[in-house]
């Protein structure tokens, strides 16, 4: 397995040289020298980074849009429901995402995100929005 950190020491020392010389940083770092030499170069990728990169739907500069966008409607009386999210996020893709897809984006970014009707309701506000004990408490009173 192939050390991320070591891998980004390498470059930075690389990018230090004049002349970058793989060898001896290779070596320096216990690093594969044609892995040094790819990165480097732009050639390839770390797997996590090549990984996230195929798997998300936006990138991160369309989220934080998003994320502005929701925070805007939210300070305007305008909260969006996840549908609306879903359609914003479908008409900037044109990739329908997932039914799962606006919880796990609300889950990343709980902390930048305003809007109240994205947040799930915890557990003890929905056992406490029992019907039953409004209707006992009208019955009494």
């Amino acid at each position: 397995m192939v050390n991320e950190a070591a891998i980004k020491k390498a470059i930075d020392d690389l990018d230090s040289q004049e002349a970058p010389n793989y060898v001896a940083t290779a070596k320096k770092y216990e690093i594969d020298r044609r892995t040094l030499m790819r990165r480097h170069k732009g050639l390839s990728r770390s797997i996590q980074e090549a990984h996230s990169e195929s798997q998300t739907l936006l990138t991160p500069t369309q989220e934080a849009v998003l994320i502005e966008h929701i925070n805007t409607l939210s300070s305007r009386g305008l909260p969006p429901t996840p549908q609306f999210v879903r359609n914003l996020v479908f008409e900037a893709v044109k990739i329908r995402p997932g039914k799962n897809w606006v919880y796990r984006f609300c889950n990343r970014h709980k902390k930048q995100l305003k809007s109240i009707y994205l947040r799930a309701i915890d557990q003890s506000r929905q056992i406490a929005d029992n019907s039953a004990y409004f209707e006992h408490f009208y019955a009494t009173v």
